[in-house]
């Protein structure tokens, strides 16, 4: 995935109402820009940090530039933007870079666009389906593990609709894609959201699929760069 626009360097000043940020440009002057991101993006919007932005589409987005990518813990890139993670996976099915989803492709269609919190349906050829939802992941601790959620009551909802889903006969699939480069592993915040892991632990004994990617990010593209494991309560890796 290509950014539409050349992105821009620019140092984080401040994160208001978390839809928007002030910055300072290289030049000192001082810019306001859009957040696409409404969660609380740990680490991401420390004052000072390096962040980088696209120009805004006057046409179609207004006139708030956009803020795509953030430095975090040294070095380590963030992209902050929750609608890459679907372009991300959308790509890796067309380039066939999931061999767990060979021949799978998103169905497009008026009547399921999508089903509840977000979950989409993929189809082959054959008309064999799959029920997805992609979980963005942005927080990472110190051992570069990559946390979910990132807020209290997050995804709850999404491991109980996929369970449905899988009791109805239907194969299932929560994706998390890590946009965050320094990221290893995936696995429960439990310090966040204690529930989160026992329920994604039931829903995986029930039959829903868990695959993770982390995302590789360069200030003109993210491609997803490799599968990484997922580490259930008790440490169980879970590949």
């Amino acid at each position: 995935m290509k950014f539409k626009s050349p992105l821009i360097e620019a140092v984080l000043l401040k994160r208001h109402f978390r839809f928007l940020v002030d910055v300072a440009l290289s030049n000192k002057k001082k810019r306001m820009l859009y957040c696409p991101n409404l969660g609380p993006l740990h680490h991401c919007d420390v004052l000072g940090s390096r962040i980088w932005f696209s120009m805004a589409n006057r046409l179609s987005q207004g006139y708030l530039d956009v803020w795509e990518l953030a430095e975090v813990n040294g070095g380590w890139l963030v992209g902050v933007n929750p609608e890459h993670a679907q372009i991300l996976v959308r790509e890796a099915l067309e380039c066939e870079k999931l061999p767990s989803l060979e021949d799978f492709r998103f169905f497009h269609s008026p009547a399921i666009s999508k089903l509840g919190n977000g979950i989409e349906l993929l189809l082959k050829q054959t008309g064999e389906q799959c029920f997805i939802r992609i979980q963005p992941v942005y927080f990472a601790d110190e051992r570069n593990h990559g946390l979910f959620p990132e807020e209290k009551g997050v995804g709850i909802s999404v491991l109980y609709d996929l369970m449905a889903l899988r009791e109805s006969g239907h194969r299932t699939i929560l994706f998390y894609c890590a946009q965050h480069t320094g990221i290893t592993c995936i696995r429960s915040a439990d310090n966040i959201e204690p529930q989160y892991g026992q329920i994604l632990r039931e829903a995986i004994n029930k039959g829903v699929e868990v695959l993770a990617y982390r995302a590789n990010i360069n200030v003109r593209e993210m491609t997803l760069d490799a599968q990484i494991p997922i580490l259930l309560p008790e440490d169980i890796i879970l590949r």
